[in-house]
């Protein structure tokens, strides 16, 4: 009498198989939802890292340009920088030159007080405005961080682009769906075993 087993419609492996494949997608999902989660997180937030002339700068010739520098790229389609004397006359003698991480304008000076305002998005969503005060022939007071001025580093009004967060959320979703659906699968599959 032969003695041997019947192997069609029979899964190799076993319920601890199953097991195995069920903790290898679980970790796939978590280690591809930790990964987004970084790659997509910023973990500084697009400040202005420096203006010239500085803050509250008292300088005994004027400048031909004033110029303010971002720790992140600015966005090339919305950007303002704008100098102008305090009671509110532009000095500006073109037009805002824009490279990446900074801003640059042509001005014509004469001595007084004058103001620098800007407000920026950055490439990662982040919208910064700020103002500065410089002086040529006179002393001035700097900005302080309550009014916008760059000790604060300017003012953030958006620290991220929700679409991020919205495809972040859709993923998820996707990826908990999958994992759940896997997990059914082999339950199912080890209860017919």
């Amino acid at each position: 009498m032969n003695m041997t087993a019947a192997t069609s419609g029979a899964r190799p492996g076993g319920p601890r198989s199953a097991l195995r494949l069920a903790g290898i997608w679980l970790f796939a999902v978590i280690a591809a939802t930790v990964a987004a989660f970084a790659l997509l997180s910023d973990p500084a937030p697009g400040r202005m890292s420096s203006v010239d002339p500085a803050d509250g700068a008292t300088l005994d010739a004027a400048p031909a340009a004033v110029t303010v520098i971002f720790t992140g790229d600015l966005a090339p389609y919305d950007y303002h920088l704008t100098v102008a004397r305090e009671d509110g006359v532009a000095v500006t003698m073109g037009a805002v030159q824009f490279a990446g991480d900074r801003l640059a304008v042509p001005v014509g000076l004469t001595e007084g007080s004058f103001l620098v305002a800007f407000h920026v998005r950055l490439r990662d969503g982040a919208e910064l405005s700020g103002m500065t005060r410089f002086g040529v022939g006179v002393a001035v007071a700097p900005i302080g961080p309550a009014d916008g001025g760059p000790a604060a580093g300017g003012h953030q009004h958006v620290s991220a682009d929700p679409m991020n967060l919205a495809l972040l959320v859709v993923d998820a979703v996707l990826l908990l769906s999958l994992a759940c659906a896997l997990l059914w699968r082999s339950k199912r599959w080890l209860l017919r075993r």
